[in-house]
């Protein structure tokens, strides 16, 4: 069924995206989730890190605080999730009909630091400035692996497609964002009221609290890259060619 880019579209899509791929996401989540268990379990972690944000200071992991075997386990989570999100990435548009035939794990790193180094530009610059970034990328992941646009070329054809489409892009990016919030918000007080959080050394119980927020943090990150695909995908319909969508 066609689809138009508004909000219920983009919602509707990223269901359909997330349904399609749903083995790819499956495995996405448990790994990570698993791999954060770990981590809680051997007492590598704190509540509040998870294998999507690493212990930085002053610009450096800072290894006296973290001990080298932190250090180590956040680095190695670091990559873990880069190289899980590019394959899950690809796989969302292989299962919705759109092969990935460009874009390498190098070219999709560097495209996601440059657009993480405009983004936090734009976010200290008042956030209006940011948010409007991150609504006109939104569909770089996907102009980056469908096709041969390079990595500038993926932002800027981005930015070109979702011009007409940036409120319904921005609506239904929110109403994800606060559903996400709100489930997850659910499960992390569950969790926290059961007292498995306190950590220190080796600890089971800790062990399965940092593995459900694993879960939930990797379902949430797998949610959206579904939305960036499902943005690609009605912006850049698959039976034109990208510059039919100018016209």
């Amino acid at each position: 069924m066609e689809r138009e880019a508004d909000v219920s579209g983009i919602l509707s899509q990223t269901v359909d995206v997330i349904g399609a791929a749903g083995r790819a996401v499956l495995i996405y989540v448990v790994v990570l989730g698993l791999f954060n268990g770990i981590g809680g379990l051997a007492g590598l972690a704190e509540m509040d890190d998870n294998v999507f944000s690493v212990g930085i200071r002053s610009g450096v992991l800072n290894a006296e605080t973290l001990g080298l075997a932190a250090t180590l386990y956040q680095l190695l989570g670091l990559v873990l999730y880069v190289v899980a999100a590019f394959f899950l990435l690809r796989q969302m548009l292989e299962q919705i009909g759109r092969p990935a035939r460009g874009g390498n794990l190098l070219s999709y790193v560097a495209m996601s630091v440059l657009a993480m180094i405009g983004l936090m530009i734009g976010f200290v610059l008042l956030v209006i400035p940011g948010l409007i970034l991150l609504v006109r990328w939104s569909a770089a992941n996907g102009f980056l692996l469908s096709g041969d646009k390079g990595i500038t070329g993926a932002l800027g054809t981005s930015w070109e497609a979702t011009g007409r489409r940036g409120w319904s892009i921005f609506g239904a990016g929110l109403v994800l964002w606060v559903g996400l919030a709100v489930l997850s918000s659910i499960v992390v007080g569950i969790v926290a009221a059961t007292g498995f959080t306190a950590s220190g050394g080796f600890s089971p119980l800790f062990g399965v609290a940092m593995t459900v927020s694993g879960l939930i943090e990797a379902f949430n990150n797998a949610a959206s890259f579904a939305f960036s695909i499902a943005v690609f995908h009605l912006v850049a319909p698959a039976d034109t060619s990208v510059a039919d969508v100018f016209e």
